[in-house]
């Protein structure tokens, strides 16, 4: 039996200006060996397979590496999670960084529970702010049921997010998780399939996750995403395909995956073809129509009916310098 409490997977390619500080932050001697690093090299042609060796050499105990072509990120994820070997799950970029001592603390925390799910602040870096996201309870030493509405609807959509979730390895192994390879934001494929089957969720109170959105070329970038938007919509329409949407925050979040989509396809692109695709599997459920409409202030009903995008307001927030 493994004794890895912790599996980090963290997907690479080209990151060589990046990946000393991520690995840095999770190979401090400190670090126990109940920790598991599975660092994949996506195909990357610079030199970040030669780093990810140097720390493979400086701690063998934690560090493993899958060098492998490039296939995106779910490739990445997919090919990391059939050697995982530890209790629990998580994704780090190699963009990003832990702090050591808090990952220190959650591989403790960690021997002692049993939850499906662990949910963890995080830390947004940006070029002129910093800003956390954490989880607005009260009591952090009970576990919490995704049926309660009361607790999921006092949270920020920000904090459903894959720098947050910290899942059992088991309950991904029993929904057979396999990320879309060779596209974007599948890393909402990673919350949503397991969150289908999971009972108790526990949040801790210190930031683990440090993420670093002053990088040019982010996924979540407005320009990126306006090239890339038919990634998400083939991700949505896989879990329209397949994903039980089984409880309440399941439920919650598939609803704040479409209003993203509906805002970036109604305020800032201009392609309609897998909108009224989605659109017409969304209208037929009334209970996340009704969530879309009620986030976005109707503009989707307004679309349906009469064909109106809302560019203008993109335009509007651009010249009042208001970030999205």
């Amino acid at each position: 039996m493994s004794n890895k409490v912790l599996s980090v997977v963290i997907p690479t390619y080209n990151m060589e200006s990046y990946l000393r500080r991520c690995l840095d932050s999770v190979t401090r001697s400190d670090v126990p060996d109940s920790l598991e690093l599975i660092v994949v090299n996506d195909g990357s042609t610079d030199g970040s397979l030669a780093i990810m060796q140097e720390y493979a050499a400086k701690r063998p105990d934690i560090v493993n590496i899958i060098d492998k072509p490039n296939g995106h990120y779910g490739s990445c994820v997919n090919a990391a999670l059939k050697i995982a070997t530890g209790k629990y799950i998580r994704i780090l970029d190699a963009d990003d960084w832990f702090d050591s001592e808090e990952l220190i603390a959650l591989l403790k925390a960690l021997s002692e529970t049993n939850s499906d799910l662990i949910i963890t602040p995080y830390c947004c870096h940006r070029n002129h702010s910093t800003y956390t996201i954490q989880p607005q309870i009260t009591d952090y030493n009970k576990d919490y049921s995704p049926e309660d509405s009361d607790i999921w609807n006092k949270q920020s959509p920000s904090l459903f997010a894959m720098h947050a979730f910290t899942y059992k390895r088991a309950i991904l192994l029993d929904v057979g998780l396999k990320l879309t390879e060779g596209i974007c934001y599948t890393d909402t494929e990673y919350l949503l399939y397991p969150l289908s089957k999971t009972h108790s969720i526990v949040f801790t109170k210190n930031i683990l996750y440090h993420y670093d959105w002053t990088r040019d070329g982010q996924s979540m970038n407005k320009d990126v995403y306006s090239r890339n938007h038919n990634h998400l919509a083939r991700i949505i329409l896989r879990f329209f395909n397949e994903l039980e949407i089984s409880n309440y925050l399941c439920k919650r979040i598939f609803i704040d995956t479409l209003v993203k989509y509906y805002y970036q396809m109604l305020f800032c692109c201009r392609d309609d073809k897998e909108l009224i695709e989605i659109d017409q599997q969304v209208i037929q459920n009334k209970e996340l129509k009704a969530g879309v409409d009620k986030k976005l202030f109707k503009a989707p009903s307004l679309w349906r009916a009469f064909k109106i995008h809302f560019f203008f307001y993109e335009k509007i927030k651009t010249f009042l310098g208001i970030e999205r």
